[in-house]
């Protein structure tokens, strides 16, 4: 018996099937007959492309010499030629500006972050000075520091006895202030009552330039604050008015 294998060569062109559950293919030849195989006689489906696997050809490759390697590389590169540099250009682009994007948005949340983390926090006087003065505020602060008996300095007081104060650190978060911005401290703040007193004469008031304190009516003219942070009222000697049953403190908004 001839044991020699033969191969039809063609394209599948149709399929078949019994009654009993053979399954076949119909095969047209390059003559153009049509002939009918049993599927599991054919080796591969001559009709679908046989894929080129990278690592074979990396294998194959690495099995050659160094001098055939370099031939080979040097025959696909000049092959490809123009549209594989543009391939590879692209492909470097488009990575380039991903990681750079990215690279870029981390540090600009660091910044953020940066920012955050030393933005002071500070009082709203402190607030109004820096508006005022923040153009120049080098020459500014030191301006303030250096001649403090002027009237400007005199009748604000306040900022002018927290800029003294070392504990406040005041020229650095002044600086930080312009760096990284700012937000103003929220202060509790009160309206001082005394209880069963005629309405015109039983709230404190405080006369802000001079800082002079009196029971006057709740009317608030310009130069003048019936509403008071707890640490005012400290300063100004009234904190008994806290633990006073004659005396009514409300809290109020700004």
């Amino acid at each position: 018996m001839n044991k020699d294998k033969v191969y039809l060569g063609g394209y599948v062109v149709g399929y078949s099937a019994d009654t009993l559950g053979h399954k076949g293919l119909q095969i047209q030849l390059e003559n153009m007959d049509i002939v009918e195989i049993d599927e599991n006689l054919v080796h591969k489906k001559i009709d679908e492309p046989q894929l080129i696997k990278l690592k074979n050809v990396i294998a194959r490759i690495k099995d050659f010499d160094s001098g055939t390697q370099i031939v080979w590389l040097d025959a696909i590169l000049n092959e490809l030629g123009s549209d594989y540099g543009i391939l590879k250009y692209k492909t470097g682009y488009e990575q380039g500006r991903f990681e750079g994007e990215y690279v870029g948005q981390q540090l600009k949340d660091a910044d953020k972050v940066r920012q955050e983390l030393n933005k002071p926090v500070v009082k709203q006087f402190v607030a109004d000075w820096y508006e005022e003065h923040k153009e120049g505020l080098e020459f500014n602060i030191w301006d303030w520091i250096k001649y403090t008996q002027e009237e400007e300095k005199i009748k604000n007081r306040q900022f002018t006895e927290w800029l003294a104060e070392c504990e406040n650190d005041p020229v650095e978060t002044l600086i930080k202030m312009k760096l990284f911005g700012y937000e103003i401290e929220k202060e509790k703040r009160y309206i001082v009552k005394v209880k069963g007193a005629d309405e015109g004469y039983n709230y404190l008031n405080c006369h802000i330039s001079s800082e002079c304190w009196f029971f006057s009516g709740e009317s608030e003219p310009l130069d003048f604050r019936v509403k008071h942070t707890r640490k005012e009222l400290e300063k100004a000697s009234f904190g008994w008015i806290f633990d006073c049953k004659g005396i009514e403190v409300k809290e109020v908004k700004e």
